[in-house]
């Protein structure tokens, strides 16, 4: 991949990746509540699952969902429930409780990121605007470690910035409206995907 075809590819997808979603918006809240070393199962199951979704996507899943669109429609409305479900439990993060909130795992990272339809979009629209098909399954891997490679960097943005932010809400009145304030992202960010 020359620099030129990388420049385009940044400039067109590294809004899209580092703009707030799911994972984004769990990485910074996780790593405010946890700090980064409690998180990094989640940083790598939700890095790794974006691989081998990008790789998919490249190898031919598009071809399954333009088949069966109604594929998308039921991924996309799950993954909604799934992300009301979050801003459930991060609305009691911060609530002192009986039960304690557990940090996000490995497990979690991978249900998250195959639920995650705002990252399908993303290697759907690389592989459409920069995949030459007569360059064969080696542009394939090229684009989509090129990708994770973003991910990663943008992951571990957010990570620190909610980490940063922890600094800020040590008391418990401020960690209630932290936990408040990511869950209406995620709550938010649930509605705009349902809707769209």
């Amino acid at each position: 991949m020359n620099l030129d075809l990388l420049t385009i590819l940044l400039a067109t997808l590294l809004p899209i990746i580092a703009s707030p979603g799911p994972a984004n918006i769990l990485y910074a809240a996780s790593a405010s509540s946890f700090g980064i070393k409690q998180i990094i199962p989640f940083l790598l199951s939700t890095n790794i699952t974006s691989l081998f979704q990008t790789l998919a996507i490249g190898l031919g899943l598009n071809i399954i969902m333009q088949a069966y669109p109604l594929t998308v429609v039921v991924l996309k409305y799950i993954g909604v429930l799934f992300l009301l479900y979050l801003a459930y439990k991060f609305s009691k993060l911060s609530v002192k409780a009986e039960k304690k909130i557990e940090v996000l795992t490995f497990k979690d990272g991978v249900v998250i990121e195959i639920l995650n339809m705002k990252f399908l979009l993303i290697p759907s629209l690389m592989f459409s605007q920069f995949y030459i098909l007569s360059d064969g399954y080696e542009q394939i891997f090229i684009l989509s470690f090129t990708l994770l490679f973003i991910t990663l960097g943008t992951s571990i943005i957010w990570m620190l910035g909610g980490n940063t932010l922890a600094s800020f809400v040590s008391d418990q009145k401020m960690q209630k409206y932290q936990g408040a304030f990511f869950s209406a992202l995620l709550f938010i960010t649930a509605i705009w995907l349902g809707l769209n």
